[in-house]
């Protein structure tokens, strides 16, 4: 089993791969940061392509985001397409299996149409992820008053993941979606026995920042309590970004350092 108490590194600190940085190099820094476990972001693709230069960095593929968008499209060719290439991210990281593939939950409307194409979505995806060994991981929404017609609560999502009756189809809580709109000891006992991911990032109450874990005013340590307390048994998986520079391992091992302070001091 694993444990809360190892610390995972989002590549969506790295940003997208480029000429001058690709993914090996970000694990490189990852590594000599001192960071166990990584997630894969949306931003890096072709990844079991390199499998073998992966294991020589001496990290564990903890989870994977997925890619898809326009799964709750009432347009049937590209809510089909949406689900397509979500099942190819799936086949091009089912070497990592049975890691979480994290997809967001899309059924942000009011007509309740969007959220049956959805499920449909998530449906078909599942046959993909279960035949290669995955476990599919629901994402908990961030409250955009301003963008969508409506925020889908904690309780909501559980629920619709919890209608499918699988073990493999399970959820991410993202702790800098839920506290926008929700107490996070609340997301967590609504979430509980459904937990099979985290994302680990802080805001200032009012947006999802993706701030370092620390700089906002989520209180960490009673959220991972209340984590472990509804069955999380994975590491902090830390999902920061937009800081303006490209990483250097110096700086992720000082946030490193910092954040086991934060978070187990007792």
């Amino acid at each position: 089993m694993e444990t809360i108490d190892k610390l995972s590194l989002s590549t969506s600190v790295f940003g997208k791969e480029t000429e001058e940085h690709d993914l090996l190099e970000m694990l490189d820094i990852t590594a000599e940061a001192g960071f166990e476990y990584v997630e894969i972001s949306r931003k890096q693709r072709n990844i079991c392509s390199r499998l073998e230069e992966i294991k020589k960095r001496g990290l564990k593929i903890w989870s994977i985001h997925g890619i898809m968008n326009g799964g709750a499209s009432l347009d049937e060719t590209e809510r089909k397409k949406a689900v397509a290439e979500a099942a190819a991210r799936a086949e091009d990281t089912a070497c990592f299996a049975p890691c979480p593939l994290v997809e967001h939950y899309e059924n942000r409307h009011n007509d309740p149409a969007y959220g049956e194409a959805f499920k449909r979505s998530i449906a078909e995806l599942y046959e993909h992820t279960h035949r290669l060994g995955m476990i599919l991981a629901v994402e908990t929404a961030p409250y955009k008053p301003k963008y969508d017609e409506r925020y889908p609560d904690s309780y909501e999502i559980a629920q619709f993941v919890r209608s499918f009756k699988a073990d493999d189809l399970l959820m991410t809580i993202d702790i800098n979606h839920s506290n926008l709109n929700e107490n996070l000891i609340d997301v967590c006992k609504n979430c509980s026995g459904l937990i099979a991911n985290v994302h680990v990032s802080d805001n200032r109450g009012k947006w999802e920042d993706h701030l370092v874990p620390g700089k906002g005013i989520i209180n960490l340590p009673e959220t991972f309590a209340a984590l472990r307390s509804n069955g999380y048994c994975g590491p902090c998986n830390l999902e920061f970004h937009d800081e303006g520079f490209f990483p250097t391992a110096k700086w992720l091992r000082e946030i490193r350092i910092n954040l086991k302070k934060l978070l187990w001091k007792r």
